[in-house]
């Protein structure tokens, strides 16, 4: 029997700072007694899970991991969490990558608990559909990060009463607070990513390079991150003449520390895949230059070129320098583009936002399984 609050077990592959603002949101949803149960940090991860945070309920295991980036996971503590909480709903990541997200829900749902997943849904090279359509039609729903993974499931038979959409998001309402007024004399250019192959952000600083003397004495390249890469960016820019003009400052969370450089940026660059952090610099009405064709997130569809984003052919290093100098050049366009990219996110994204619509995809998930 359900208890007045629907109790609520949350499985995370990880618990990465950018999620804490939604999950907080969603702690205090009146209806929700929430549990996040999140695997801790595996060794060659380039995101960190936070340990005991603040206004969430929280419970952390170790990871059971092969190949790097938790390429296939396994979370078997899962099990036990569950028979200790006996909560009435239980969130799945979709991914058939995770084997615990595979092998679990129907046991769970058996035992009473209604199951929603939670993912990305079906990206545009997968090759198992079947996996997504399959789950999805028997759960009873199923969170997606963007409307087009909903039409793709509606269209493979997933009723659309079990599909909600939650945007995947940061703390806008907190970025809000921080943001200074674009001004056309900025001249530095961020990029706020994983160091990782996919993130191609050796290519930004070859490109930044190659275009210094056309930037002016005053650009500098500020790279935030942490992960595999960030030796050979080094090396890089240590064995350039410019190296003082580019900072690499490593990983950092809080948005107090990060506004800063937002605020002096004149643009923010994906040189590769593009994820949450088309979201986080529009927040602070920083355009982007990003890639034309990688396999990326969804974020990319609140990229619009000639609104609020410049695109260059993907893997060209002279594309991308083009575009640095092209956008430093064009102050008028760059201030428009950021209040686009300003007005657009703030008006679309926010952690509260995700927080209501993963509620609600909850919520009915929880009445659809209840139903007499």
């Amino acid at each position: 029997m359900a208890t007045e609050k629907i109790k609520v077990l949350i499985q995370q592959p990880i618990l990465p700072p950018y999620r804490l603002a939604t999950f907080r949101a969603l702690s205090q949803d009146p209806r929700l007694d929430v549990t996040i149960a999140y695997g801790t940090t595996t060794k060659g991860m380039p995101l960190e899970s936070v340990e005991n945070p603040e206004g969430i309920k929280t419970i952390s295991f170790p990871n059971i991991a092969f190949g790097s980036q938790l390429a296939i996971n396994i979370q078997p503590k899962i099990w036990s969490i569950f028979q200790q909480i006996n909560p009435d709903a239980v969130v799945f990541e979709l991914n058939p990558r995770n084997l615990t997200s595979v092998i679990l829900p129907k046991i769970f749902r058996r035992k009473g608990a209604s199951i929603t997943f939670w993912g990305h849904g079906i990206r545009p090279k997968e090759r198992i559909k079947s996996f997504y359509s399959k789950q999805t039609k028997w759960a009873d729903s199923t969170i997606l990060y963007y409307p087009q993974g909903k039409e793709d499931l509606i269209k493979l038979g997933v009723p659309a009463e079990k599909l909600f959409v939650a945007w995947n998001s940061i703390e806008t309402e907190e970025i809000a607070t921080l943001t200074e007024p674009y001004t056309a004399d900025r001249n530095e250019i961020v990029t706020v990513c994983r160091l990782t192959p996919l993130k191609k952000v050796p290519l930004l600083l070859k490109a930044f390079l190659y275009a210094t003397e056309h930037l002016g004495l005053d650009a500098k390249l500020t790279i935030i991150g942490d992960g595999p890469e960030r030796a050979i960016l080094e090396e890089l820019r240590n064995s350039s003449p410019h190296r003082h003009r580019v900072n690499i400052l490593g990983p950092l969370w809080k948005q107090t520390d990060i506004a800063p450089c937002f605020n002096r940026a004149y643009i923010s660059v994906s040189a590769g895949q593009v994820g949450l952090n088309a979201i986080h610099c529009m927040a602070y009405g920083v355009p982007m230059i990003c890639a034309d064709d990688e396999l990326h997130s969804p974020e990319i569809m609140a990229l619009k070129e000639g609104e609020n984003a410049y695109f260059f052919p993907a893997n060209s290093v002279e594309a991308l320098a083009h575009k640095l100098v092209e956008a430093k050049n064009n102050p008028q366009q760059r201030i428009e583009f950021s209040k686009n990219a300003y007005d657009y996110t703030h008006a679309n994204f926010s952690a509260q936002k995700m927080a209501n619509n993963i509620a609600e995809a909850i919520i009915v998930g929880y009445q659809n399984r209840n139903k007499k």
